[in-house]
């Protein structure tokens, strides 16, 4: 037998009842027919009301019935809607699980990357003495094109060059204050800066290593008992991350007495 919810059933059900109840009626009136003559007027009255009974209850149904189809049309659509709300809550948590699986991946390299350059950087002990040691070291670690070290000197807030690598020779980077120009706003923030593609009309006002072109500069605060006491100014000609991984750095620094 085939389902009522068949679409072909479903559309032909109201029909079959239609037909069955006016085969019902036509033989009901056929049996009046063959009624005798002397049957009492009583059956003929209860008979019509037992055929206006079953007309209603075969109204009644189909009331019902069409209702009860407009009520399933109704739930589909609200299934399928719900459906494809949950098929795209799906994908959009399949995004981002993986966009932070994607995320991990990479928090995990560049963690191993920062331990990679902490242990190149501070292996050699050579570097705790040398101050110029130290920055070789730390340019060839990032690739840098050159660097200066500033020390805090009397009067507090002023800041010299103690050590310089890889700059011209005819080229002598000026002290500044703390709030001077980009160096001094690192020192007073106490947290690395990076200035992106100078050019070179903007360096050498901003920077003590002079003109340069497309580069980025990285400005490291050094901090001791809450004040900066050492700024490290580097130029790269590439994205090095130095300032994501600073603090370690700078902390290193302060521990292993190398500032």
């Amino acid at each position: 037998m085939t389902p009522f919810n068949n679409k072909t059933s479903g559309k032909n059900f109201p029909l079959r009842i239609f037909i069955i109840a006016g085969l019902g009626f036509v033989l009901s009136i056929a049996q009046l027919l063959f009624l005798p003559k002397t049957t009492s007027a009583s059956v003929y009255v209860l008979h019509f009301c037992a055929l206006i009974l079953f007309l209603l209850v075969v109204y009644l149904a189909d009331k019902y019935y069409r209702k009860t189809e407009r009520q399933l049309a109704t739930q589909c659509d609200l299934s399928e809607k719900e459906k494809e709300a949950w098929t795209g809550e799906k994908s959009l948590l399949l995004k981002k699980l993986a966009d932070y699986e994607q995320k991990e991946n990479e928090d995990k390299r560049f963690a191993s990357y920062q331990d990679k350059m902490l242990k190149k950087i501070f292996a050699d002990p050579k570097s705790i003495k040398d101050r110029h040691h130290f920055l070789h070291l730390l340019s060839e670690t990032f690739r840098a094109g050159a660097a200066i070290l500033y020390k805090e000197t009397e009067p507090l807030g002023q800041f010299i060059v103690e050590q310089s690598y890889a700059l011209p020779e005819d080229y002598h980077p000026k002290a500044f204050a703390a709030g001077e120009g980009l160096p001094g706003q690192a020192v007073l923030n106490q947290a690395p800066m990076v200035v992106r593609d100078l050019d070179e009309a903007m360096l050498p006002i901003t920077s003590g290593l002079g003109q340069s072109a497309n580069v980025c500069l990285y400005l490291l605060p050094v901090i001791m008992e809450d004040q900066c006491k050492y700024l490290i100014e580097m130029v790269t000609f590439h994205e090095a991350e130095i300032d994501k991984m600073w603090n370690e750095i700078a902390t290193q620094l302060v521990d292993k007495h190398i500032l």
